[in-house]
């Protein structure tokens, strides 16, 4: 896959990306992509596209902004036609930003224990 831009990523959603000297502080690799997913919570079911992810985490873009808090179910498919699915907590949305207006939707996923084939994907995706 070529064209895909890595940067670091936060361990936790709930941490600042960008400190006071405006540097990203986030530590793991993120890689940016655009996926078509679809995704459901207890009160919602809808699709968007992932715009960026790494080994902990997924950021969704979405209209449909689930709660922070929320377990959220993932769906997926590979370049290959495999199917993935993935299984978390919504840790933020853009509704809480303070710019959240300016923002294009959207919501920041930790997975929980995201299973070999998603590190898989993830490997082949930072890879190329």
């Amino acid at each position: 896959m070529t064209g895909c831009a890595v940067k670091r990523a936060a361990p936790s959603a709930d941490t600042a990306r960008v400190g006071a000297e405006g540097r990203d502080r986030r530590k793991l690799k993120r890689v940016m992509k655009r996926i078509p997913v679809r995704f459901s919570t207890a009160s919602a079911r809808a699709g968007g596209h992932i715009k960026n992810l790494s080994k902990e985490g997924v950021f969704v873009r979405s209209n449909v902004l689930p709660m922070r808090g929320d377990p959220i179910e993932i769906t997926f498919e590979t370049r290959d036609g495999g199917k993935i699915e993935v299984s978390g907590e919504v840790r933020w949305t853009t509704a809480q930003m303070d710019d959240h207006e300016a923002a294009q939707p959207g919501f920041g996923v930790l997975l929980h224990d995201p299973g070999g084939e998603y590190l898989e994907f993830f490997e082949g995706v930072l890879l190329g």
